[in-house]
């Protein structure tokens, strides 16, 4: 079961919001010091609540070893039968954590959203310089690591970005963490540093980055243009978006003026599926047949009407007969051919389909099939200690224990012949 780091903080932490004095904040701090001594276990031991992270919920939670909050958004369409896309979201100047604008964009599908507190005060008040952004870098990991325990995130999809502040810090700690990200998306903002301290050459060329501001946003959008001339210059795949007669105040209507959901997909989900079936085709091209299967079944549902996931789906599809086949075969031979030799074609089978649910179905057979030659090795046995043939019983018994080690009734068995050791005086 999956646990949460950080629930018994997030439980005492809403206790302590009704003591606003310091006595409050010193016992509020002492009440989960002693929770977690007396408890004599791990933030990451505590259990995690049923209803805390279905898809489409936001939870705030605390991150223990910075101590900073954020908010954690599960998309409607999540399922942890494959990775999601993740987006880390940082607030503008004077705000707090949101998943503003992009669980609007994304109409809350397709991407786990992360809304990201600041860890220090000088990134908060805009004037964090690079050479200052550990703290940031930290509290970016953590979050990444705690997420990535509860949720099943795509690590290769994981982008940045945020709206004024938001941007303009995405510019710094984005830049400082391009080797973990997969893009940036700058919006009512341009470039702290403007043209200086470029990052490096070698991991911005070719990232994507999307800058969108209103038109009629001074300084901002002339600001973004600018940087986005730089960012182009330095390599990078930058895509610029001036939203007409909009302001730094958004109106409400500025959603329909920005094809921000069509980047994300196609930097996102798209590049996934692309990246997927790829990997699915080799690993069927070199007979691992369930990897590929199960790459096929990830990917087939990401897009579903897109041709890439239908023909996905195809080949989950064509496999699972092709699997289904063998597995039927395998036990309609188990009651003619030798145990050894059909141990062996399932084994074969098992390695093949590894990482599948027919991996799975293959190890339970395996396991009915020991079983039920184990309880007929014991079901002789008994006869010859009814019938008071105590050596041939033993004999029998010793047989089970030396080749069924894993049977069910191993533990039973092992007792079994105690018993008769002792009742017989045999050592």
């Amino acid at each position: 079961m999956k646990t949460h780091l950080f629930n018994a903080a997030c439980h005492i932490k809403c206790f302590c919001c009704n003591h606003s004095h310091r006595s409050g904040k010193t016992a509020c701090f002492s009440t989960l010091l002693f929770f977690l001594l007396c408890n004599g276990v791990l933030a990451a031991d505590m259990p995690t609540s049923a209803a805390e992270l279905l898809p489409g919920t936001e939870v705030g939670f605390t991150a223990l070893k910075t101590g900073k909050t954020f908010l954690l958004y599960v998309p409607v369409d999540y399922t942890d039968k494959r990775p999601f896309p993740i987006i880390f979201c940082y607030h503008g100047y004077r705000g707090k954590a949101t998943t503003w604008p992009f669980k609007q964009v994304t109409k809350g599908k397709g991407f786990i959203i992360v809304g990201m507190n600041y860890a220090t005060d000088d990134y908060y008040k805009g004037h964090l310089p690079p050479t200052k952004t550990a703290p940031e870098k930290a509290f970016f990991h953590e979050v990444v690591a705690l997420v990535s325990a509860r949720l099943n995130i795509a690590k290769d999809y994981i982008f940045m970005g945020g709206y004024s502040q938001g941007g303009y810090s995405t510019t710094v700690l984005g830049e400082q963490l391009l080797d973990r990200l997969a893009g940036f998306l700058i919006l009512g903002a341009g470039r702290r540093n403007v043209d200086t301290e470029p990052p490096p050459a070698e991991l911005i060329r070719g990232h994507p980055i999307f800058f969108g501001a209103g038109e009629l946003d001074d300084p901002h959008y002339p600001r973004a243009k600018r940087a986005s001339g730089f960012y182009t210059e330095w390599g990078a795949d930058v895509t610029l978006e001036g939203w007409e007669n909009e302001t730094h105040s958004l109106s409400p209507k500025w959603s329909t003026k920005t094809k921000m959901r069509e980047w994300l997909i196609a930097h996102g989900p798209a590049k996934q599926i692309k990246s997927g079936f790829e990997k699915a085709q080799i690993a069927e091209k070199d007979g691992k047949l369930g990897e590929a299967f199960t790459l096929y079944a990830q990917i087939a549902e990401i897009l579903p009407d897109t041709e890439l996931c239908q023909s996905a789906k195809k080949s989950v599809t064509r496999l699972a007969t092709e699997a289904e086949t063998q597995l039927d075969r395998l036990k309609k031979a188990a009651d003619k051919k030798p145990y050894a030799e059909i141990v062996k074609a399932l084994e074969g089978f098992r390695e093949i389909y590894s990482q599948s649910v027919f991996a799975v179905r293959a190890t339970q057979l395996l396991s009915e099939l020991l079983n039920a030659k184990a309880d007929a090795l014991e079901k002789r046995a008994r006869k010859a200690e009814t019938e008071k043939n105590y050596a041939r019983a033993l004999q029998l018994y010793e047989l089970y224990l030396t080749y069924f080690p894993e049977a069910k009734r191993y533990r039973e068995v092992q007792k079994q012949v105690k018993n008769l050791k002792s009742k017989t005086g045999t050592k």
